[in-house]
């Protein structure tokens, strides 16, 4: 898959990411969260392959590094979350999870960034 096709796709699914939390926040949508499950699975899956790419192009190391640790720990992050904090700081487990979605976004956008300049 091309750099700018997986950067699509990050932004795509980060948005699509977005909007679910926002509704589960409201309270609603409960039966989506499969769905929230897996669109982040996609997310990590095309991090990973960015990551990869950016690897194989020569983007900085501390980059590359950074990309692959936070698509590895965003799933779970994800799955622990709720344990880790108790139930009167569920709020602050899902700021801090809104938080790493944005940044996987990011990260994502400045793999492709650094791709595009190694491989203009």
């Amino acid at each position: 898959m091309k750099t700018k096709n997986l950067q699509m796709l990050i932004r795509i699914v980060g948005l699509l990411q977005l909007v679910l939390g926002i509704v589960f926040w409201t309270g609603n949508a409960e039966k989506l969260v499969i769905a929230h499950i897996l669109l982040g699975l996609v997310l990590t899956i095309a991090l990973l392959l960015l990551t990869f790419r950016a690897y194989r192009t020569g983007v900085v190391r501390w980059l590359v590094i950074m990309a692959a640790v936070w698509a590895v720990g965003l799933p779970l992050w994800g799955i622990l979350q709720e344990k880790i904090f108790p139930e009167s700081l569920t709020w602050l487990a899902q700021v801090l999870h809104l938080l790493c979605g944005l940044g996987a976004i990011g990260i994502g956008e400045m793999l492709a960034v650094h791709i595009g300049k190694k491989t203009a």
